[in-house]
């Protein structure tokens, strides 16, 4: 009997120890889900009873302990979740999330971040967690309105690009927006101490200076030209003085460069110009004096990538990249919270969290992508590394300006001499700004009501290290910009209703004659600790700063970093400059292809966001916001843009194409543009005609048809239809004729485009890309149904 009552009591006591022992490690693992859930460590201290809290703590310390790092009552760490429990056996590791951190949410983060989107990522597969230190997105493209009314930027920031998937983006998330043509000028003091507005490039417009700074800068042309300078530059100053001789660096480049860059141009290299600097034809210079000294009025040169730009209508570029953050999983963002140190070796960010009462965690990251300037990141960076230290002294060498933001917010109505101006330089000494924007004509919504009131925005350049405080103060800078202002003429005092300061510590990053030898040591350096820092000042590079650079170094940094695709942007500014890349777009699933001049799009508008047009006309922008908008040069009529569009994206087409002019589907074409996504799909690209086409010859239009064009009369082709026929197909048109359709109206799956090869298409698009109406193009018209007819087999 005892010995059973022993028997039955040990086997009461094991079962105790067990279930204890069960809870303990259940309490233990649901805390651990939590911490490691995420944002856990931030809300747990609001759900969990003292005692949790006090586990929660000694996990945190214990942790904290084994890593050697600070033990705190504010110092977490958001781990990733423990193995899962498999209840048919033991346990299994489950497949672990990449952590991505990006820090900022400037132009340049949210290009990663919204590449990483596109790319589906952010779900199981990885988690994405953006630090921004201030409470909404945009970084130095983020916009202000102050107590009066008046919306402010900060410094210029126009929309144009060099890429497609920019483009796109911006189309989608920006629904309207005011087109511009681009005036720009210099105002600067002459030989004949007369300040006259120079129209931008000034190199290009030396014709409308004074006779002597013109004769002097003409003379410096002459002599580079007879005897041109073949060697390779050793700094920006020689590269000046042998692309536009000693009179114009003397007139202008040397004065307006020195006051932008705040450094001697001795002191910077070359390799940053690219596009940025145009250089001049004298010849062309030469005729244009002749011009001006007729009486003909000089014009901006409508050089560059800008000379055509686009603003939002509303909430300034700020609104702009709050808008391209909405677009975004909410839940990836942390407003208010900054990094102040990172471990490389552990990859631990601590974060200090909040506004008023701070708070402090830990995160951990598998990638960490940064736009902080490279000086300031470097200098909180952690790690038994020896080499960081050489990092940060390398970091330390990089050149940069402050830049002071002065806005002046007038009444009444801009002067004549500004009206019809996007922005002017200073080069002159007597006024501390070397850029000032006539900033409301870029939006009424710039102001408290249009045409009651305007603005300007001045942007003045301090140098990194500079004496007498008391000049670069607040209150100076904004007394002197506006007595400059009164100075020039363009307001008078009684005019200011409102004043704007903003200081920029890091304003425009110097090419610096070190610079690339230093970025070319310290950002494979970042690399190889799974760090990328890309971006205005992430990057350092200038020359590949503007709004789409800074995005797109985003969205490359991303493709390399998931598919190893190389980079372009930062890497090769100048190649990136040369053209416009359409390798990366936002697919769709079908998209309408407009062939457009000066119809009405309005029948569009159910379709905008699938639609791309290519507008061969004089129009600065779309009526409204379409996924696509592009203008072409005037050539080729319909068939040009259909097969540049084809030649562009041939690999990155979508499933369905749709083609059609904008004339609202006149003719032969189904009412309703989708008609054609189903009809392609049954192998039927457009409406047929009823007989088969069999002249092969030159093409016999009637008299009403050469009338109706007489202002842009048909241009007669060299070959007759069968034989760009041959060339196209390599063999004769067959006998029996083809099958067609009027109207260039129709539609083809992406199997159908791809039939033809790549270069067939490039050798069709030769045949428009000469005149505004060519007889080739109305071969083409002919083709369209024998190119795309039939179904693909699967």
């Amino acid at each position: 009997m005892a010995t059973r009552f022993l028997s039955w009591l040990f086997f009461v006591l094991i079962a105790l120890v067990v279930l204890t022992a069960g809870i303990a490690w259940s309490m233990d693992f649901q805390l651990s889900r939590l911490v490691s859930s995420e944002y856990g460590s931030m809300v747990m201290t609001r759900i969990f009873s003292k005692s949790s809290q006090k586990m929660a703590a000694d996990v945190t310390s214990a942790r904290n302990s084994d890593l050697g790092k600070p033990k705190g009552p504010n110092i977490t760490r958001v781990t990733q979740p423990p193995s899962e429990i498999d209840d048919q056996g033991p346990i299994r590791e489950p497949k672990k999330q990449q952590r991505i951190v990006i820090i900022g949410s400037g132009p340049t983060a949210l290009g990663a971040a919204k590449r990483l989107y596109d790319l589906g990522q952010g779900k199981n597969n990885s988690v994405i967690t953006i630090l921004e230190e201030l409470g909404r997105p945009g970084g130095l493209a983020s916009s202000t309105r102050d107590d009066k009314g008046f919306l402010w930027d900060v410094g210029v920031h126009v929309v144009f690009s060099h890429y497609t998937y920019f483009d796109r983006v911006l189309n989608m998330a920006v629904p309207e927006w005011n087109y511009r043509r681009r005036a720009s000028f210099a105002f600067m003091k002459g030989s004949d101490d007369k300040r006259r507005f120079i129209p931008y490039p000034v190199q290009n417009n030396i014709h409308v200076m004074d006779k002597i700074d013109q004769q002097k800068s003409l003379k410096g042309l002459e002599e580079i030209t007879k005897s041109p300078i073949t060697r390779k530059p050793t700094n920006f100053d020689e590269w000046l003085l042998q692309k536009f001789g000693v009179g114009l660096a003397d007139v202008f480049m040397r004065k307006y460069n020195q006051k932008i860059w705040t450094v001697d141009t001795k002191e910077m290299n070359s390799a940053w110009v690219g596009e940025r600097v145009a250089v001049p034809d004298i010849e062309e210079i030469k005729t244009k004096i002749k011009e001006v000294d007729n009486g003909i009025e000089a014009k901006d040169s409508e050089w560059g990538p800008n000379r055509f730009f686009r603003f939002p209508k509303y909430n300034g570029t700020g609104g702009i990249w709050q808008s391209v953050a909405r677009m975004l999983p909410s839940h990836w963002f942390r407003f208010h919270e900054k990094a102040t140190a990172i471990d490389i070796d552990q990859k631990i960010i601590t974060v200090e969290a909040g506004t008023v009462s701070k708070t402090h965690y830990t995160l951990e990251y598998d990638i960490l992508f940064s736009t902080v300037p490279l000086d300031v990141f470097t200098s909180f960076l952690q790690s038994k590394d020896t080499s960081l230290e050489q990092m940060r002294q390398l970091a330390s060498q990089l050149v940069y300006t402050h830049t002071h933001i002065v806005g002046v917010g007038l009444t009444g109505h801009l002067p004549k001499s500004l009206a019809d101006k996007s922005w002017v330089y200073f080069p002159d000494s007597d006024s501390p700004f070397y850029r000032v924007t006539m900033f409301s004509n870029y939006s009424d919504d710039h102001v408290p009501k249009g045409g009651a009131f305007w603005s300007l925005m001045c942007e003045i350049a301090e140098p990194q290290k500079s004496s007498n405080p008391a000049y670069w103060s607040r209150e100076n800078l904004i007394k002197e910009s506006i007595q400059a202002l009164v100075l020039y003429g363009f307001i008078t005092a009684d005019m200011v209703v409102s004043k704007h300061y903003r200081l920029l510590d890091h304003g425009y990053p110097v090419p610096s004659l070190k610079r690339d030898m230093l970025l070319d040591t310290i950002q494979p350096w970042l690399k190889t600790k799974d760090i990328y820092s890309r971006g205005r000042f992430g990057g350092w590079r200038y020359e590949v700063a503007n709004q789409d650079h800074s995005f797109m170094q985003g969205v490359e940094a991303v493709d390399k970093i998931l598919s190893d695709i190389p980079e372009l942007t930062y890497p090769d500014p100048n190649l990136a400059n040369s053209k416009k890349n359409t390798d990366r777009t936002i697919p769709l699933d079908y998209e309408i292809v407009i062939a457009h001049y000066n119809e009405n799009l309005n029948w569009l508008k159910p379709y905008a966001n699938h639609t791309l047009i290519y507008h061969h006309g004089k129009d600065l922008g779309p009526p409204f916001q379409f996924y696509g908008w592009e203008r072409l040069k005037n050539v080729g009529r319909e068939p040009h843009a259909y097969l540049h569009h084809i030649t562009t994206y041939y690999d990155r087409l979508s499933d369905v194409t749709v083609f059609a002019q904008g004339d609202s589907m006149k003719g032969k074409c189904y009412k309703n543009p989708l008609q054609f996504i189903d009809s392609a799909k049954k192998g039927v690209p457009c409406i047929k005609l009823g007989n088969m086409h069999t002249d092969w010859g030159h093409i016999k239009f009637p008299g009403r048809y050469l009338d109706h064009y007489k202002n842009d009369p048909l241009v007669r082709s060299n070959e007759t239809f069968g034989e760009v026929y041959q060339n196209l197909y390599g063999h004769p048109p067959p006998k029996e004729g083809i099958r067609y359709c009027w109207n260039a109206c129709f539609g083809a799956t992406k199997q159908q485009i791809l039939r033809h090869s790549l270069e067939f298409y490039q050798k069709a698009l030769a045949y428009v890309s000469k005149h505004s109406n060519q007889e080739e193009s109305h071969y083409l018209e002919r083709l369209w149904y024998h190119f795309f007819e039939g179904v693909d087999k699967p």
